[in-house]
């Protein structure tokens, strides 16, 4: 290779990132609402609902009990181990380097220590996770472990609660770097294709201004839907 192997770092996005916060914590402070309702309603209604429907309370007292839970989980999320999270990615000659909030080392993923698959056709690919909250891409690598044995790892360029403006390009430099210093690993073909790295492919464009009024008008009807369901419940519980 004749020229330099550039240095990229992950970009925050943060328009978008501080509006999913602080939808996040708009969701807090509600189910915090929701939760004072219910206890009011618990309260003043407990010694009638015990001797006429006790089915009603305990409905009440279970609910009650989830929706604590529900925000204690998403408080835990906005703020718990803040040291252990990703927030800068570097990608340059040698790998991709992660950085914690005081932009020290916590991982690395170097070429020089990937190895090729056994009985696989790829050595190298990418996929999607599907899961209930939300869907991310992965980079499946192997490696070996302490002791000698060949294990699939994945390589995850995602920020919990940040939204990358430049997580495909992440992807994307890592696999050149994979192709500049270990030609002798296989990327899988739709792989190849997918991240534009045949030569006959035009380069992914960027996101525009449309798609990004796109995303803040499905986030505000979200938080829409939430305001009126909080409200209904509201209205359900009186």
């Amino acid at each position: 290779m004749t020229e330099k192997f550039q240095s990229i770092e992950s970009k925050i996005n943060k328009p978008l990132t501080w509006l999913l916060t602080g939808l996040m914590w708009i969701m807090v402070f509600l189910i915090m609402v929701i939760i004072a309702v219910v206890f009011e309603n618990i309260y003043q209604n407990f010694g009638s609902s015990v001797k006429n429907d006790i089915t009603i309370m305990g409905f009440l007292i279970f609910a009650q009990i989830i929706l604590i839970l529900c925000c204690l989980a998403l408080i835990k999320g906005l703020m718990y181990k803040r040291k252990r999270k990703v927030r800068k990615i570097v990608i340059n000659e040698n790998g991709a380097f992660f950085y914690n909030y005081r932009n020290e080392v916590t991982a690395t993923v170097l070429y020089d220590d990937l190895h090729p698959a056994l009985n696989a056709p790829a050595d190298v690919y990418i996929y999607s996770t599907q899961t209930l909250k939300y869907s991310k891409t992965i980079l499946q690598i192997y490696l070996k472990n302490e002791s000698g044995k060949m294990i699939p790892s994945a390589v995850d360029f995602n920020f919990e609660l940040m939204i990358l403006s430049n997580q495909f390009e992440l992807y994307r430099h890592f696999l050149k770097g994979i192709q500049y210093f270990r030609p002798d690993l296989r990327i899988a073909s739709q792989t190849m294709d997918q991240y534009y790295l045949t030569p006959d492919k035009p380069s992914r464009k960027e996101l525009g201004i449309f798609e990004y009024v796109m995303i803040f008008i499905f986030l505000t009807a979200g938080a829409g839907l939430l305001y009126l369901f909080t409200l209904l419940f509201k209205i359900i519980i009186c």
